[in-house]
Order: C-alpha cells, then sequence, then structure tokens
C-alpha cells in the first residue's frame, strides 16, 4: 500500500501540533507497538484468516493502528480490533501500538505516520474541523472512518442515602469533575452547566476518578464523574462496598448538552451495569472511532467495515468495552466525520444504512 502524502497539515505545523500536545499533557508515542497479527490472546477471536472477507486477500503493507497508553481503555480496544483484523483478512498483519491518545493518531493518520487510529468523536471533529487542540496544526481534512468501536458515557455516582435521581438535584454540592483538562471534566462541566450547577452555587473539585469515586463513598464528596465506557472500575467497585445511585439527565437537559457538543449523543447506562442499579441511567457519551485517510485503499477500507460488523461478537467476547458494537446501528450511524467511500459502500450494500 502506497504511504499517504501529507496533503493539509505541512511539517511546520505538525511539529506546532506536537508541541501543543506536549502543553496540553500529552506524551508522545512510546512506538512500542504490540504485534497482534496471527494472535488471539489479546481479544479471544477465533476468526479463521480470510472468514469474514470472503475472496478478498490483502497484499500491502504491515499496517499500524495507533491506541493511547498501554494501560487505558483505548489500547486494549485497539489491541482487539488489530487482532482481529489480522485474524479475518488473508495477507493482513496490523500491529497496536501506544500513544498519547486521539489528537495524536489523528494528526499522525493525516499525516501518514500510521495508517489506523483510535480516535474519540469529539476529538475527530475538531481534528477535521481544524479547531480546539487543531487550530494551530490546521484542518486534518483527510480523516475518515472506517466505523465506532466503543462509547464514554458520563458516570455521576452518589449515595443513594441522597435520594437524588438526576444531577440537577445534587445542585449546592460539591462535585469531584476528574483530573484537570481530561475529557472527563471537560464533560462535567457542560453536565453541570446544563443543569444549572455552576461554582457560585456549588463546589467543583479537580480529583481523579478513583478518588472521585472514594471522596463519595466516604461522604466528602456529593457525586463524582468519569466519562468511559461503563462498567468504570473505582465506580463498580465503590457500589460494592456501599449502596450507590448512578445521576442522570433529562431529556431536555440532553438536547441542551448536544446542542452545545454536537459530537455528543443520547444514550443509557443500561440497568445492572453497578451493583444495585435497577434501570437504566439517560446520560451522554461520544462514540470512540477507528480512523483513516482518505486516501486507504476502497477495497480495503470495505472490507476493514466488513470485519468490524462480522467479527463483533468476537471481539466483543474478548473485550466487554466494546459491547455497543452489538447494536451494528452503533457502528455506522450518527458518526462525527465522514464516513471512508470504502466503509460507506459497505454498510450500504449490508443495508446498514
Amino acid at each position: 500500500m502506497k504511504k499517504k502524502v501529507l496533503s493539509v497539515v505541512s511539517l511546520t505545523a505538525a511539529l506546532s501540533m506536537c508541541v501543543a500536545l506536549a502543553a496540553c499533557g500529552g506524551s508522545s508515542s512510546s512506538s512500542t507497538a504490540a504485534s497482534t497479527a496471527g494472535s488471539t490472546a489479546a481479544s479471544g477471536s477465533t476468526a479463521a484468516s480470510g472468514a469474514a472477507t470472503g475472496d478478498y486477500v490483502y497484499s500491502g503493507d504491515r499496517l499500524t493502528l495507533g491506541g493511547a497508553d498501554s494501560t487505558g481503555q483505548m489500547y486494549a480496544a485497539a489491541a482487539t480490533i488489530a487482532t482481529t483484523f489480522s485474524n479475518s483478512i488473508e495477507g493482513l498483519m496490523v500491529d497496536a501500538t501506544t500513544s498519547s491518545g486521539s489528537n495524536e493518531n489523528a494528526l499522525k493518520v493525516q499525516t501518514g505516520d500510521i495508517e489506523l487510529g483510535m480516535c474519540s468523536g469529539d476529538a475527530a471533529a475538531a481534528a477535521v474541523a481544524g479547531t480546539g487542540k487543531f487550530a494551530d496544526a490546521g484542518a486534518c481534512e483527510d480523516l475518515r472512518a472506517l466505523g465506532a468501536a466503543y462509547a464514554s458515557m458520563s458516570n455521576w455516582v452518589a449515595l443513594k442515602s441522597s435520594g437524588y435521581t438526576y444531577l440537577h438535584d445534587a445542585v449546592g454540592g460539591t462535585f469531584g469533575v476528574g483530573p484537570a483538562a481530561s475529557t472527563s471534566e471537560q464533560s462535567a462541566l457542560l453536565g453541570l452547566s446544563v443543569c444549572g450547577i455552576t461554582e457560585e452555587n456549588s463546589t467543583f473539585q479537580n480529583v481523579t476518578l478513583g478518588d472521585g469515586a472514594d471522596n463519595v463513598c466516604n461522604g466528602t464528596m456529593t457525586a463524582a464523574t468519569a466519562f468511559s465506557g461503563p462498567p468504570v472500575g473505582a465506580q463498580l467497585n465503590a457500589s460494592v462496598t456501599k449502596d450507590c445511585v448512578w445521576l442522570g439527565f433529562t431529556d431536555e437537559e440532553l438536547d441542551k448538552v448536544i446542542e452545545a457538543n454536537p459530537s455528543y449523543y443520547k444514550t443509557v447506562i443500561p440497568a445492572g451495569t453497578y451493583n444495585g442499579q435497577d434501570e437504566d441511567v439517560p446520560t451522554f457519551g461520544v462514540k470512540t472511532l477507528v480512523i483513516c485517510s482518505a486516501d486507504l485503499d476502497k477495497d480495503l477500507a470495505y472490507n476493514l467495515s466488513k470485519v468490524l460488523v462480522e467479527q463483533s461478537d468476537d471481539m466483543i467476547a474478548g473485550n466487554a468495552s466494546l459491547s455497543p458494537m452489538a447494536d451494528t446501528s452503533f457502528i455506522c450511524t450518527d458518526l462525527p466525520i465522514e464516513l471512508h467511500e470504502g466503509s460507506a459502500a459497505y454498510f450500504t450494500e449490508a443495508g446498514l444504512m
């Protein structure tokens, strides 16, 4: 497969972006690729070579799929997906590699340093538009989506003894809004705002997700957030030691959230996700995408998206965070950036869009 050509982001802009990312606390990629070709350990997938793609045989170079920190959800998802791609398409080998996450992956896909990447929907939209952290580097107009893999959701935990149902019930309290400058803080501040909760009538504290859940349990904090795929480990542990409740949003509040950030979408934390959680909790989330360049071979993009759909059960079996993929419409609809033309062709042919 031919190397991508740098078409939008210049070398100078790319260097500026790296500096900007470093200033925002993101570390650069460790460039430690985890080889996934022919291995089923990362995902539990047992797909036979070529099983998902019929007669298609790949004959190009080895591909790299950018993940994130090796201990996080995004890298685990990347490893599972890379393994499944390798096991499902004859001749294809894909390596999952560590990186600083969505922003770095978007930039490197644009410049052709990597062929594939994991990217949260809001970061992908900002990259394509050239806004936010991409304002200095310029728009990554060549980014496309192969499909969505999992969702990060707004999880607000409180003690059941509070009697609260919705986040707005907790006005006047002390709120753990996640680490400073994190996606948890960004989503928390927006959610609190639409609920009429501000620093003028309440107290906000930057804490780790684990400390936030612990503080709720020991009574020093009213509610704490985590913007991640449920169940969030720290909050799940909290629900084992204390009777907890997860605070939701009204439909009107969710409309305001999505108006403010169209990359978000309405969703629910399903009943039974946490101990003692008997009902669905209405909330919002953002899809995490598998991205590529518009230059990616159309037939390859077609078959990679086909694997995402046809091997979703195997991937979910190996990595529960990918469970949203059980709904095939999740993979290909309401995405914040354009699908690759090959992916769109597959989803249309399969009757999914």
